[in-house]
């Protein structure tokens, strides 16, 4: 990507939106910057090997890369705490339980993803919140010519659920459509968007008709991601009706 002096002020911009949020960490601004929110959802150690300070880099990896290197043990735990803050004052949808999130008829990525999932459905099906919890996260402008539709060119139109009973963040990609935004409180099993082919990747020919899927959980100012075998057995769970008992905090 060639370097450009736009770009490289929309990324300054960013951080400095993302940095003067933490200065003052709240309930009313905690989901105002959605590059602040992926910062806190990748799993610890995601970014550190990539060049923040390359112009010519992907501009939502610099922009990310960059707020990561802002973000401490207590930064985490306070925005943790402030998403429990936010849904104990809420009349919490529904019990807790578990679903699918999608109606899936195939599953791939072992050899692709070492921390995600592929999961292979009709283009305009139902994705669903896999657990009650709080959308942080709500992209849905994704357009290839643009670097800055989404925070990420990659994943496309995405939501990430917190799930305050485990602790778990649940991050759905290549969404056609998005119909939740961030700040809204959902139940399981309610429908969050349709699955596309939105994201670099998943837009090109003979790509996409699938929903990626991760999952990261929060443990003790850390965030850790749960790999390949353990996103089946979550899978396993989920299709059979019976769930992991809620994290302990």
């Amino acid at each position: 990507m060639a370097p450009s002096p736009e770009v490289d002020a929309r990324v300054a911009d960013e951080v400095v939106k993302a940095s003067r949020i933490l200065e003052d960490l709240t309930a009313s601004n905690i989901l105002s910057s959605p590059y602040l929110v992926s910062a806190f959802y990748y799993h610890d150690g995601f970014l550190n090997d990539f060049p923040t300070d390359r112009s010519g880099a992907a501009p939502d990896r610099r922009i990310i890369g960059q707020i990561s290197n802002l973000l401490t043990p207590d930064t985490k735990a306070r925005f943790v705490r402030i998403l429990h803050e936010i849904w104990s004052r809420s009349d919490p949808p529904g019990p807790q339980r578990s679903a699918e999130p999608v109606a899936y008829r195939a599953v791939s990525g072992r050899r692709s993803h070492r921390y995600a999932i592929d999961l292979f459905a009709p283009e305009g099906a139902t994705v669903r919140a896999v657990s009650r919890g709080l959308v942080v996260l709500a992209d849905r402008d994704w357009a290839p010519e643009n670097l800055f539709s989404t925070t990420s060119r990659k994943g496309g139109n995405a939501v990430i659920l917190f799930d305050p009973d485990r602790d778990r963040f649940y991050r759905y990609c290549h969404l056609s459509t998005v119909k939740v935004s961030s700040g809204d409180l959902v139940a399981a099993g309610e429908p969050l968007g349709e699955v596309g082919h939105t994201g670099f990747n998943a837009s090109q020919a003979g790509h996409g008709r699938h929903l990626h899927f991760e999952t990261n959980e929060y443990v003790a100012g850390h965030v850790r991601v749960l790999d390949y075998p353990r996103l089946r057995a979550l899978l396993r769970g989920w299709r059979s009706g019976r769930a992991a008992a809620p994290n302990k905090r």
